[in-house]
């Protein structure tokens, strides 16, 4: 999965895991979890079927799928 950053146009490679906050996303070789509210500054440029779909499970109803978006 990609992220975009809205704020800077940053884009970074994602992923979800079972603890909380599930979703990670990598910045060089720094990792940061992102909290429910914080999605509100992301987009989803790339994803898997599956990892949509657990987006919608989780507490993520901010981040949304960029105009661009693709699946993986």
């Amino acid at each position: 999965m990609k992220l975009r950053c809205l704020l800077d146009g940053l884009i970074l490679p994602a992923f979800l895991r079972p603890a909380w906050p599930a979703l990670v996303a990598l910045d060089g070789d720094e990792s940061f979890a992102l909290e429910a509210l914080e999605a509100v500054y992301y987009e989803v440029v790339t994803a898997t079927r599956d990892e949509w779909l657990a987006l919608e499970r989780a507490p993520y109803r901010f981040l949304r799928r960029a105009a661009d978006f693709r699946w993986a």
